[in-house]
């Protein structure tokens, strides 16, 4: 399968992103069912065929598959179950009520087949626990389900998976789980896939010492890729996303910086990837509900693209990160905790509806792999290529609350569509949207809030009317604003996570002398006429009282109180 099939672009999207010079992938959203076969997902099978075999009867500790075949599973066993087949050979093993513990290696292990089939017989608690790891060949094998070959999982039974030092589930070539109860505690990743790993369904957990779900070949084209297209899953990396290392130049008042260049007890300067779903090529998320606790990136690989599902993330770094874009087109995502929210070279929202809470910047198109790398530590990000890099903003709700930038581009902003609402701790070199290149606004409605009396770090948007609004007072944190047309009808509306009190205002609805009002907590902050004010009234970070007598500023309310995982320590 080519990558290009995991990639879920609009061919609109393809076309806007090509006229930008950004990566452009074929296609519209893949149809999944060409990634797998109908024996992955099979989970019946013929009780006259399958050899029935109760594990409590095998006496030398290891139970051998050698054959082709259905093989229905019970009892418990202190040792291992070994497929070592002909390389032609399909083997299935259903597990119907099975304890296996190894002692050393994993519990299941398959050496050499075509494929290995693992079904969950509905209502059936399975249990497999891993021993101390052992070497075969150059490789250190310790996964509590391990496969040399394809490995897929089906079924409506429970499995859990235990394997204190290596992973939990994992194969050397394609991995797809189709559906079942599947519980992962593991010292190393969750869930690994080397060539693949395709979620179809199921109720997934994992918690895990490294990343939770990982495909991790580099070195062929069509691999490495990671594809979520339903089920739950709930993933826990590390000790969770615990205290969000903070910006610099943030108010947020969290923690402090060790004078190494990493955050004073980061659980990633270790070297070990703690993200909860990394690709070293492609990232795909087209439909699920996903729960993301990481001590690291929610989301990493080289392109990552959300067109459905709902994402929930906490993250002791960024929220998304991809090496080149970082692509959301549908779907719900909140990222509830980040040091960055969105990171990527290029950054693309064409839909969906999108949250962001950060310590640093909420989205940043950044021109360049940030250095954190597939190992994944904090100490050595590196720092992205200045001046290439674009965030393109062409539909969707995007709604961002930063202690950095909330839009930061060190190439071009460029707002065509959809809604966006920014706020920003406004201090020091920080500001709502910051850009190095072209900034421009010819669609679409921007709502930003601040404190200051500059907000943007490199002068004004150009292209559609931008209104800027002093406000009587000061509003609070959680204060939402609402922006009407002449008939009173809400046109958009934001809810900053801090204290403000100056606003920017453009709707591609409103023109200058449009009749439109604005409100802040239900009251009336302004009412009359749509100007095209912002770059007299705003000035630059020159302008006199930019930084003197607004006050506010420091005080940052509410934002500081999204981070409530504060305490957990890693």
């Amino acid at each position: 399968m080519k990558t290009n099939k995991i990639i879920c672009l609009l061919t609109a999207l393809a076309v806007l992103l090509a006229a930008l010079g950004l990566p452009a992938f074929a296609g519209e959203e893949t149809d999944v069912s060409t990634l797998y076969k109908a024996k992955d997902v099979t989970d019946t099978w013929d009780d006259s065929e399958a050899v029935h075999i109760d594990l409590s009867d095998v006496t030398d500790g290891a139970l051998t598959v050698s054959q082709a075949g259905d093989y229905l599973l019970s009892g418990s066993l202190d040792g291992q179950i070994v497929v070592e087949a002909p390389k032609d050979a399909k083997v299935r093993l259903i597990l119907n009520g099975v304890t296996v513990t190894s002692a050393s290696g994993p519990a299941v292990y398959e050496k050499q087949a075509d494929k290995l089939i693992v079904t969950l017989a509905e209502g059936s608690v399975n249990t497999l626990t891993a021993g101390s790891p052992v070497t075969d060949g150059d490789d250190t094998v310790g996964a509590a389900l391990y496969a040399e070959d394809d490995l897929s999982l089906n079924g409506k039974g429970a499995l859990y998976a235990v394997s204190g030092e290596k992973h939990g589930i994992q194969s050397k070539a394609d991995l797809i789980i189709a559906n079942g109860f599947i519980q992962v505690q593991a010292g190393g990743d969750g869930i690994r896939g080397r060539n693949s790993v395709l979620v179809l369904d199921g109720s997934i957990t994992v918690i895990a010492g490294g990343d939770g779900i990982a495909a991790t070949r580099d070195d062929k084209d069509g691999k490495g890729w990671v594809l979520i297209a339903g089920g739950s899953l709930s993933i826990t990396t590390g000790s969770g996303a615990g205290e969000v290392r903070p910006s610099a130049n943030s108010q947020m008042g969290r923690g402090g910086w060790n004078g190494r260049n990493s955050y004073a007890g980061a659980s990633s300067d270790s070297g070990v990837s703690q993200k909860g779903i990394k690709a070293a090529t492609d990232l795909t998320v087209q439909g699920g509900t996903l729960t993301l606790d990481c001590a690291d990136d929610g989301l990493h690989a080289v392109n990552v693209t959300v067109s459905g599902g709902t994402l929930s993330i906490l993250s002791g770094d960024d929220g998304i990160h991809a090496d080149e874009l970082a692509l959301v087109s549908g779907g719900t995502v909140n990222i509830a905790q980040s040091y960055e929210g969105i990171e990527g070279k290029d950054v693309s929202v064409s839909g969906g509806y999108i949250t962001v809470v950060s310590s640093d910047d909420a989205v940043n198109a950044s021109g360049g792999s940030d250095g954190s790398g597939f190992a994944g530590g904090w100490g050595q990000r590196g720092g992205f290529g200045a001046g290439d890099g674009t965030l393109a903003i062409s539909g969707g709700e995007l709604y961002v609350s930063a202690g950095g930038d909330g839009l930061d581009s060190n190439g071009s902003i460029l707002i065509t569509g959809g809604v966006t609402g920014v706020w920003a701790v406004t201090n020091g070199g920080e500001g709502t949207i910051d850009f190095t290149g072209t900034g421009s606004i010819t669609g679409g409605t921007l709502i930003v809030a601040s404190t200051q009396g500059s907000m943007f770090d490199s002068g004004t948007l150009s292209g559609q009317a931008m209104m800027y609004i002093t406000l009587p007072s000061a509003q609070a944190a959680g204060s939402e604003v609402a922006v009407s047309d002449a008939d009173g009808n809400v046109l958009a509306s934001f809810t900053p996570k801090g204290t403000f009190n100056t606003l920017t205002v453009s709707c591609a609805s409103l023109s200058a002398g449009d009749q439109m009002s604005v409100t802040a907590a239900g009251q009336t902050v302004y009412s009359g006429q749509m100007t095209d004010n912002y770059a007299s009234s705003a000035g630059g970070w020159g302008n006199p009282g930019g930084f003197g007598g607004q006050g506010g500023w420091g005080n940052p309310g509410g934002f500081g109180s999204q981070g409530g995982r504060g305490g957990r320590g890693r």
